[in-house]
């Protein structure tokens, strides 16, 4: 099949490729060369894939592939497993119990502290009172509360099979990983 392999004009770093279902006509041709510049491959994109770039670039087979890993996806990867064994209130609350400890140890003046225990009252309330929302949730009728346990179970449920591969459905960030 022919396939066009689209690239950068000015660097001819690979962007990506596309071609024609045999109805459609396509030529590199009636492309865009404003900011693009193409090459016409013989492949077949179901087997095969371009890698490279414009000058040093080939067809190769998909399974040969370089799989590429960038610092970014790496960075991701551990923010995102440090977040799950520890999210951000997990993390603040460990910090404020040392530093309440250091705080005390060191007799600081409680003038100076004002702000810090005003922010550390209004914390520990708003967490009390979301904990009796869960409770009156629970065990209100006509209600059905889930636990963040619970509401994976339910997730993963409905996208078992590969469902989220089709939805492409990226989860709210407050829903349990």
């Amino acid at each position: 099949m022919q396939v066009i392999v689209v690239f950068n004009k000015f660097t001819g770093q690979y962007i990506g490729l596309t071609y024609a279902t045999e109805e459609m006509q396509l030529a590199a041709s009636s492309c865009d060369d404003t900011h693009f510049k193409y090459k016409t491959v013989e492949m077949d994109p179901e087997k095969e894939t371009w890698e490279g770039n414009y000058d040093d670039g080939k067809v190769i087979p998909i399974a040969s592939q370089t799989t590429v890993i960038t610092e970014t996806e790496l960075d991701a990867d551990c923010q995102d497993k440090i977040f799950r064994q520890y999210r951000y209130y997990h993390q603040l609350n460990i910090v404020y119990g040392v530093l309440d400890q250091l705080i005390a140890a060191a007799g600081l003046d409680e003038a100076s502290l004002a702000e810090y225990r005003a922010m550390r009252t209004y914390i520990a309330d708003i967490v009390a009172n979301n904990d009796r929302y869960k409770e009156a949730y629970a065990l209100q009728p006509g209600y059905e509360y889930r636990d963040k346990i619970r509401e994976r179970e339910v997730l993963n449920a409905q996208l078992e099979g590969g469902l989220h591969e089709v939805l492409g459905r990226e989860p709210h960030p407050g829903t349990p990983q």
